[in-house]
């Protein structure tokens, strides 16, 4: 049964939109900010941060900036009201089974560590129910008209999240708790992005999803094998979330699912409210429920119409572990104009891009692609890592690259990392074609354009005339 929480948030979400103009929504913003910056002060580590304000007009501007490392680095002074150790809240993430429950109250989830080392951040019930209310309410605002109402009272909706089967992933807990909690009306049901396209395919096949959600690229994936004429569903809605998608993807998507509306999530583990995509193709920010700041490599605004270095993230939901001027490292550009779909809610340009799948070559013409999440998990497996990185120099050469944890031998590290992808390229039947290379480093490279130390890189890309498209063959 859904919380009150969720029910009233789900309700303003759809409402707000609709009655409130663009200044009535920096109002709430503003009242909202206000509350948050208040109730922080009992954060030890948040008062340190707000004690310049001006608390008769307060304003984000005096706060410093914040990097995930310092949050990790002062974790259980983060937090209002309780005090948690960041080993606790690991173990807990560390399960393979059972609720991401820490004291039976918070719900913890935990980030890729593209930054830097893999963080871990907590949500109450009500910043989770009020979370989940606000992404079901904005990603389906223009599929609750009677006529798509109808089909639930039909038959029960059958949603496919398509996303990682490790329960300390954002994505997941939203389908595991949505799955529980509307039983009654909707089949929801998780199809773990770490498997093989192959037997992806094969359960959507099975399922005959109406509503598909996944990563943009793995959504990409799909398109081209319904494109062979393996993938055969004609879901009525997709969604993506964590990443945008690129022109070629969105492209390849629309294609291959001539029928269906598609449309996109923005958000992180940190808040997973940021953003939706509107029916005129426009991603809003969720002004009323955070406050994204575009700034420059030094975090000065940039004025809109210019593409930000990276963006400060103040959630107005996350009241236990305070979310202010939290520095993510996606570059947007804000747009001052109104967008034709009547919403008050900002728009912004989010940077999206597909050049982190991987195509191996197992035979002449026979590529097999994978999606990040495949590699990441192999990595997930091995221990005394900081930070790694996958680098694809060639068709079938791999370097990886990795940050040895302190303590940890760096020479049994890389043996660690040699015995797992020899088993799993066994298990893909490359293990006689794919190179690992390992490579231990004091820090890995970041991007040239952004902050984000990016895990999977190639220098090969596509196989060579596809355009994008995956050859024969393609796993």
């Amino acid at each position: 049964m859904a919380s009150l929480h969720f029910v009233s948030s789900l309700i303003a979400a759809l409402r707000r939109e609709e009655r409130l103009d663009r200044l009535g929504v920096e109002r709430l913003q503003q009242r909202r900010l206000a509350q948050l910056l208040r109730s922080a002060m009992s954060s030890p580590f948040q008062a340190e941060r707000l004690r310049q304000l001006d608390w008769s007009a307060p304003s984000l501007e005096r706060v410093p900036s914040v990097a995930t490392w310092e949050m990790m680095r002062s974790f259980p002074d983060t937090l209002c009201g309780e005090r948690i150790e960041l080993s606790e809240v690991q173990q807990v993430a560390a399960q393979k089974t059972g609720g991401m429950l820490v004291r039976g109250r918070y719900l913890v989830s935990q980030t890729s560590g593209t930054t830097g080392e893999p963080a871990f951040f907590l949500n109450d019930a009500r910043s989770w129910d009020v979370q989940r209310a606000v992404v079901f309410a904005r990603t389906f605002r223009d599929r609750l008209a009677w006529r798509h109402v109808r089909r639930f009272l039909r038959r029960r909706y059958r949603m496919a999240f398509v996303v990682s089967g490790l329960q300390s992933c954002i994505s997941t807990q939203t389908c595991l708790d949505g799955s529980r909690q509307a039983r009654l009306f909707s089949d929801i049901r998780l199809f773990a992005a770490e498997q093989s396209v192959s037997d992806i395919v094969r359960q959507l096949n099975d399922f005959q999803p109406d509503y598909v959600h996944g990563y943009a690229n793995l959504l990409e994936l799909l398109a081209y094998r319904a494109e062979d004429g393996e993938l055969r569903i004609h879901p009525e809605f997709m969604s993506s979330g964590s990443e945008a998608f690129s022109q070629t993807g969105r492209a390849a998507v629309l294609r291959a699912f001539p029928g269906t509306v598609l449309t996109s999530q923005y958000g992180a583990t940190e808040c997973t409210v940021l953003g939706n995509e509107c029916r005129a193709g426009n991603m809003h920010v969720n002004s009323d429920y955070v406050v994204l700041e575009a700034v420059d490599e030094s975090g000065c605004p940039v004025p809109a119409g210019v593409r930000s270095h990276h963006t400060l993230l103040t959630s107005l939901i996350n009241r236990f572990q305070p979310m202010i001027r939290f520095r993510l490292t996606d570059s947007i550009t804000y747009w001052p104009e109104a967008c034709s779909c009547g919403s008050p809610l900002p728009v912004i340009t989010l940077e999206g891009r597909s050049d982190n799948i991987i195509w191996l070559e197992r035979g002449p013409g026979d590529f097999v692609v994978y999606h990040p999440l495949a590699f990441q998990c192999q990595m997930y497996q091995v221990s005394g890592i900081r930070q790694w990185q996958v680098d694809q120099q060639e068709r079938n050469r791999l370097l990886i690259r990795y940050v040895p944890a302190p303590g940890a031998d760096a020479v049994q590290v890389g043996q660690q990392i040699q015995r797992q992808w020899s088993g799993y390229l066994s298990e893909e039947r490359l293990q006689d074609i794919v190179q690992i290379v390992t490579q231990a480093v004091s820090e890995i490279p970041r991007s040239s354009t952004s902050q984000k130390a990016r895990q999977i890189l190639t220098a090969v890309g596509p196989p060579a005339g596809r355009g994008g498209r995956p050859g024969g063959g393609v796993r």
